[in-house]
């Protein structure tokens, strides 16, 4: 099971913005889900990922990405932030000599507080990749996933695995669950996911990363290939 909860990734045939009509709707919002008071290193951040729930179910909202956000610490400045995927994206964090620094939405709520962490950390490892099988099942409520084994559990901390395309281009992500098998993509009919959320397709070549719960990342893994049932109507 994922460390928080995060939304799946989703496409359909026609729109990965739609759910089948007999499904419950559930809105959309862009959400801390960096841990109250974490120590926050240099190269990390507070993350803001497009997930389920929240009070603002628009379609400004949804963005992880909100220019209209500040940070305070020993002033009011615009952070600046990384989109690390569709729907994910870190805020980075600058101190300056403050011992903590707080995160405020456009009508002034702090969403997340942080401190400056002094440890030294080791480097992330990047994902050790052994495949990456596309499968999906057609039926009444379809479902697409993309299940990636590894030869290395997670590193201790992973919040998020990112599968990028062979462009450079991240195309989705999802929680980082125990063990060795991980779903950096995964949709049934019922779900909708970020702007920009694709699948990938059996042949396509892949890499993946890691994304911390400090905000750091780690590494591309080696690529490979994706192998499985390629998507109805694609190469």
């Amino acid at each position: 099971m994922s460390r928080f909860a995060l939304i799946s990734a989703v496409v359909l045939a026609s729109s990965p913005r739609l759910a089948a009509a007999d499904c419950m709707s559930m809105p959309l919002s862009a959400q801390v889900v960096t841990m109250a008071g974490a120590e926050i290193p240099k190269d990390g951040g507070i993350l803001v990922a497009t997930m389920y729930g929240g009070r603002e179910p628009t379609p400004k909202h949804e963005d992880p990405v909100r220019a209209d956000w500040r940070l305070r610490g020993k002033s009011l400045t615009a952070p600046k932030i990384e989109l690390y995927a569709p729907g994910l994206a870190v805020y980075r964090v600058a101190f300056g000599g403050a011992a903590a620094a707080e995160l405020e939405n456009d009508a002034h709520e702090v969403v997340a507080t942080v401190k400056p962490s002094t440890a030294k950390l080791a480097a992330v490892p990047a994902p050790k990749v052994k495949s990456v099988v596309f499968s999906q099942t057609l039926s009444r409520h379809s479902r697409q996933a993309a299940t990636a084994t590894l030869t290395a559990d997670p590193p201790v901390g992973a919040m998020a695995l990112v599968l990028v395309d062979a462009r450079g281009k991240a195309t989705s992500w999802g929680g980082v669950a125990v063990g060795r098998t991980q779903s950096p993509y995964e949709h049934n009919d019922c779900a909708m996911l970020p702007n920009g959320t694709s699948a990938p397709n059996a042949g396509e070549t892949v890499t993946m990363f890691w994304v911390m719960d400090d905000g750091r990342r780690s590494p591309a893994s080696k690529p490979v290939k994706v192998t499985g049932k390629a998507i109805a109507g694609e190469p």
